[in-house]
């Protein structure tokens, strides 16, 4: 099972930058940082990986969790200034 939080990341982007308000940018931020969100299932699922590569495979969801809640902060902050 590979992870590829790259790709997550890139597609994090592109529904950041498309949030065009604060609540658009909520709803983002649910779907992949929520409680079901898709990087939180991420997280749950690093179980079902074979132990030798759990710990590369956290640390790649780790840094990916971090590179969104980056993106969706600095959005947040334009649209602050907007609004």
């Amino acid at each position: 099972m590979t992870i590829d939080t790259d790709s997550l990341v890139a597609e994090a982007g592109d529904l950041v930058s498309g949030a065009a308000s604060l609540t658009a940018l909520d709803a983002v931020r649910v779907e992949l940082l929520g409680k079901k969100g898709r990087l939180t299932q991420l997280l749950k699922s690093l179980g079902a990986l074979p132990p030798e590569e759990n710990p590369a495979a956290g640390q790649a969801v780790n840094r990916a969790k971090v590179a969104v809640q980056q993106l969706i902060d600095a959005r947040r902050t334009t649209l602050d200034s907007v609004e």
